[in-house]
């Protein structure tokens, strides 16, 4: 192992790519399976908007709820 300065530790780090929430991670596979954006599919999760039927049905079909409980009429 080459010896590095701490100021070169440091950098390698900032380097990296930021390492996704599981918030940012259960929006991209949800975008990913309904085929949306995962602006639409934060719209979706903060209640402004709902998903079409399919969408809902996509997403009920994956977590194992039914779309009514996951999408109540507002």
């Amino acid at each position: 192992m080459e010896a590095k300065t701490f100021m070169e530790i440091y950098e390698g780090y900032a380097k990296r790519p930021p390492l996704p929430t599981p918030r940012k991670e259960f929006m991209a596979r949800i975008a990913d399976l309904t085929k949306r954006s995962e602006f639409t599919v934060r719209m979706w999760c903060t209640g402004r908007q709902q998903p079409d039927a399919l969408a809902q049905s996509v997403i009920s079909k994956e977590l194992g709820i039914p779309a009514e409980t996951l999408f109540p009429k507002m």
